[in-house]
């Protein structure tokens, strides 16, 4: 039985690929610009909200970098808008932390639309025309590069940038500026 088990758990993570969902966790002890969670985050090197819940409602705090059951900030600028980002608060324990908040919005770069089309479906991603990044880093004159993925990537709030080099898939994340999984096409 536990062999069965474990191949139809590789099995289906083989079919399936990797899995992007949002991961919750709160914060439970604080070191300077290092949190320790409640929870183990999917991947190392995933971004995060931190998020502050109010009687108002929840507003992000600031993006995080995950490592297993500990995070570290990267940001305390994390959406243009937010009324409590002019406040620099600071992280508090039980805050809620959302790890892969953005991951539902993709941008993919493949050579061709017929691999884009697999993507979106193997993977079921929301995704963001890749003409747009074109635009955008003709509009700043530069080129394709960890800066400008972040700074695109914060403008139109997307959490990931799958990247199909021959035939390997990299799941880039612009926020944490990490690869955080690969797999075969």
């Amino acid at each position: 039985m536990q062999r069965f088990l474990l191949f139809f758990t590789l099995f289906t993570i083989w079919i399936y690929g990797a899995s992007f969902n949002k991961t919750y966790a709160t914060v439970t002890a604080i070191n300077g610009d290092k949190i320790t969670l409640s929870a183990q985050m999917p991947y190392s090197g995933m971004s995060a909200l931190l998020v502050r819940n109010t009687p108002n409602g929840n507003f992000a705090l600031a993006y995080l970098k995950t490592n297993g059951s500990s995070a570290t900030i990267i940001d305390k600028d994390p959406l243009d808008g937010n009324p409590l980002a002019t406040l620099k608060l600071t992280p508090k324990i039980d805050d809620q932390v959302i790890g892969g908040a953005l991951y539902n919005k993709v941008l993919i770069l493949a050579p061709n639309t017929q691999i884009e089309s697999q993507i979106k479906s193997r993977y079921g991603f929301e995704t963001i025309n890749k003409e747009l990044f074109r635009s955008y880093l003709a509009t700043k004159n530069s080129s394709a590069n960890a800066t400008s993925y972040k700074a695109f990537a914060k403008l139109v709030g997307i959490g990931l940038i799958v990247i199909v080099k021959e035939s390997q898939i990299k799941f880039y994340d612009p926020i944490s500026e990490t690869v955080i999984a690969q797999e075969s096409l």
